[in-house]
């Protein structure tokens, strides 16, 4: 593993460890970091996500947004959106952040964003938002040659959809590039 792998391997190992003690159980956090402990965090991201719904724990947005992430970095977002997104909200918690299930909202163009992108073939997806200063985090997906959107996301674009804000791409391959992107947000707008 290269230097900045480790780093990223290490701040998201972080990430995972506070996330698993949301559930007030020992033995669920436990079963929970068990699984990043033998790598199998697509489970885990089951089982979290499965529990916090099943006890109807509320999380807030900046947390959401996390565990998005991390199922996006673990492969597991089209398949765990939908239950991210149907975890109950804190009101005690100002709402930042929102997550959005795919779908939601119209992918945009990304040449109305990167005009100089080589591919008109590209979409970008929104995914989080700023609630305050409305720049979004899109996931950048390609068109397979039957016309849906890949699979995979090739990038990660932040952006404003009035512009005022130079937008800012991280591929895909890079380490830890899906929350460089969304520390992106967060800091873009001063964002949770």
């Amino acid at each position: 593993m290269t230097d900045e792998r480790t780093k990223a391997y290490t701040a998201e190992a972080a990430v995972w460890t506070r996330l698993a003690g949301l559930l007030p159980a020992s033995e669920d956090v436990d079963e929970v970091q068990g699984f990043w402990d033998i790598g199998e965090q697509e489970g885990g991201l089951d089982v979290l996500v499965g529990r916090l719904l099943e006890l109807g724990l509320r999380v807030g947005e900046s947390t959401r947004a996390e565990i998005a992430v991390m199922a996006e970095q673990w492969g597991v977002w089209d398949r765990l959106a939908a239950r991210i997104v149907a975890c109950p909200p804190d009101p005690e918690q100002l709402a930042v952040l929102r997550v959005f299930e795919d779908g939601a909202e119209e992918p945009t163009a990304v040449r109305n964003v990167l005009p100089e992108h080589p591919s008109a073939d590209v979409a970008l997806v929104p995914w989080i938002t700023c609630v305050r200063c409305g720049r979004m985090l899109a996931r950048a997906h390609g068109r397979e040659p039957w016309g849906d959107l890949s699979y995979q996301a090739e990038a990660y674009v932040v952006f404003a959809a009035g512009g005022g804000f130079a937008p800012r791409v991280f591929d895909r391959e890079e380490p830890g590039a899906v929350w460089a992107a969304l520390a992106a947000l967060r800091g873009a707008g001063a964002c949770g």
